[in-house]
């Protein structure tokens, strides 16, 4: 209907608000580990700040339709992690994505890494 390409649409978006950075690795968990990650409740991590930000919002659930998300997701303004017990190996996966850059992604995947570590330790 534009004449424009899903790639020209995904250039000017980013031309315009900057473009995301997104990653997702894999963290060693043995299967306790992976069962403490998927029975998760937001009231179980403390987090008040991911890579600086203020967390706005710790979720076990989608909000569109409510459906269990099998882990967890932390949000910012800046920001987001989720993490969720790998179903087949023995890790989690961790998917984050910064809107601000790729040292703030490393630093939300750090700090991801080391609130799931806590409550692994707990």
């Amino acid at each position: 209907m534009t004449g424009k390409t899903p790639a020209e649409h995904y250039h000017a978006l980013t031309a315009e608000l900057g473009a995301p950075f997104y990653q997702r690795i894999d963290a060693a968990a043995n299967p306790e580990q992976k069962a403490i990650l998927s029975k998760l409740t937001p009231e179980n991590l403390s987090m008040t700040h991911l890579a600086g930000d203020p967390v706005t919002a710790t979720l076990t659930r989608a909000p569109g339709n409510d459906a269990a998300i099998g882990g967890l997701k932390v949000t910012t303004e800046n920001g987001w992690f989720a993490a969720r017990p790998s179903g087949t190996e023995d890790v989690y996966k961790i998917y984050a994505e910064s809107f601000v850059s790729e040292a703030h992604l490393k630093q939300i995947q750090k700090d991801a890494q080391t609130a799931i570590s806590a409550l692994f330790n707990a």
